[in-house]
């Protein structure tokens, strides 16, 4: 009696733990791949760091991430407009950093969004930023995300650390004389290396590389665009 009351309670405990197993899967915590772990999916579609540029909206993003710091709209020196979101410090495998994120959008669209802005002010390059009011904002949660720029938390990464992880750049480019740019069009991804400052990680689809475009990240322009 009690080696059939044993056996009773433990496929009773087998039967609770698969159905809490089945049950609690779509709650696990979902992989997040590092930064130098990039999917290729086609010219137009870059996954990274569990995010698809073209595809995961911004509220996707912010559902995964953390809070959205907050949303701007920038006109640079050329005429071009940009719709740019900020997010706080996001943790991704082994770094932490600051996310920018460039929101897909016809320049059509951008240009009537300075019309519901509550501010509008020039940068110190020139470019004009614009704050939109809460409506505005909030209406474009469900824009896809376009380019991604990460700001590394930790500064000062060597040569010999990037290229084990992301590889051997296809050609690299001085900007002056503290900083150098490396690219890896075929992977969509551009390295900013600045001896005096931050580095940048700036992801992109290769075909929009290849057409010469660059993430339009304002880096410094967080202030006043929540």
């Amino acid at each position: 009696m009690k080696l059939a009351l044993k056996i009773v309670g433990i496929v009773a405990l087998l039967a609770f733990g698969l159905y809490f197993w089945a049950t609690d899967f779509d709650r696990r915590p979902t992989r997040v791949d590092a930064p130098w772990q990039i999917e290729v999916l086609s010219p137009d579609r870059l996954k990274i760091m569990g995010v698809t540029l073209g595809e995961t909206t911004l509220e996707q993003l912010r559902q995964r991430f953390g809070q959205i710091e907050g949303i701007a709209l920038f006109r640079n020196p050329d005429g071009r407009y940009s719709l740019e979101a900020y997010l706080g410090k996001v943790n991704i495998g082994p770094l932490s950093g600051r996310w920018i994120v460039t929101l897909a959008a016809s320049q059509q669209e951008l240009e009537a969004l300075t019309g519901r802005a509550i501010k509008r002010i020039k940068t110190e390059n020139g470019s004009i930023r614009w704050t939109l009011n809460k409506d505005a904002k909030a209406e474009q949660a469900n824009r896809a995300v376009a380019t991604l720029t990460m700001i590394p938390g930790y500064s000062g990464m060597d040569a010999d650390f990037l290229r084990s992880r992301f590889g051997e750049p296809s050609r690299i480019e001085t900007v002056d004389d503290s900083s150098e740019q490396w690219l890896y069009p075929e992977k969509g991804v551009r390295l900013l290396l600045d001896r005096e400052g931050k580095e940048l990680f700036e992801y992109m689809p290769p075909s929009m590389m290849k057409r010469g475009q660059q993430p339009a990240a304002h880096t410094g322009s967080t202030e006043d665009a929540s």
